[in-house]
Formats: C-alpha cells, sequence, structure tokens
C-alpha cells in the first residue's frame, strides 16, 4: 500500500472515530436531559467530560483524559488532510474552502467545548462535523 493510500485510509478512519465522538456526546446529552434537569446534566457531562480513556485493561495513569482523544482525532485529521492534499492535486473551489471553514469552525468549538459543555453546544458540533463530511464527500468527486 503507498503513502496516499495509506494517508487517505487514516483520514476515512479517523473521520468515522470524529462521527462516532461527536454522536456520542450527542446521545448522552439528550438521554440525560430527558432524565434530569439542566443543571444536573451539565454536572453529569462534565463528569463524563473528566473520564479517562480507555477505561479498562490500561493503568490508570496511561489513561487520557476524554477531551484529548477529541483533539487527538482533529490533529490526525488535519495531518492527514494536508497529506492527501499534498499527495493529490485538489482543486481550490469553493467547496474545499467551505471544508477549511467548517473544520475550523469545529476546532473552535471544540475549544468551547473544553471550558464549558452544553447541550446546544453539543448539538452545534454534530451540526458541523456532519457538515463537513458532506462537503468533503463532495470535494473529492
Amino acid at each position: 500500500m503507498d503513502l496516499y493510500r495509506l494517508s487517505v485510509f487514516a483520514h476515512l478512519f479517523l473521520g468515522i472515530v470524529l462521527v462516532g465522538l461527536v454522536l456520542f456526546w450527542f446521545i448522552m446529552s439528550t438521554v440525560l436531559r430527558q432524565r434530569f434537569g439542566a443543571e444536573e446534566t451539565g454536572r453529569l457531562l462534565q463528569v463524563v467530560n473528566e473520564s479517562r480513556w480507555p477505561h479498562v485493561a490500561v493503568p490508570f495513569r496511561w489513561r487520557l483524559p476524554l477531551p484529548w482523544i477529541s483533539w487527538l482525532t482533529l490533529l490526525g485529521l488535519w495531518g492527514t488532510g494536508v497529506v492527501n492534499a499534498k499527495l493529490r492535486d485538489i482543486p481550490e473551489g469553493i467547496l474545499w474552502w467551505t471544508k477549511i471553514g467548517l473544520f475550523a469552525a469545529i476546532l473552535t468549538t471544540q475549544v468551547s467545548l473544553m471550558q464549558r459543555l452544553g447541550p446546544t453546544k453539543i448539538r452545534l458540533n454534530l451540526a458541523l462535523v456532519i457538515a463537513m463530511v458532506l462537503v468533503s464527500s463532495w470535494v473529492i468527486r
């Protein structure tokens, strides 16, 4: 397998991981809001955000805080995206710049989510990630 195919595979895999992380937070927020009030939901979301991953089979000191997983995924997506763009001449049209803008918006939302979790921010993050996945699929066509 050449570098381009390996990089594309990693980019797709990390994109799936990102969608999974966003869905995790969306489902967690939705379920907690159905069962608890807004204040308790916020507290429980913060407890989950402070947890470490993976939660089993790894000594505690080696477990990563949950927000780091999102940041490492975004860093990996950025890195593989740069490699993919360098190895294949992707035209820089409106879709390309839309994708870059959405990625910047996701980074901004991620910074905001690290400061304070909330259902509105979580839904916004979900919408941005889904929009970026859709735009990304159109960029390569």
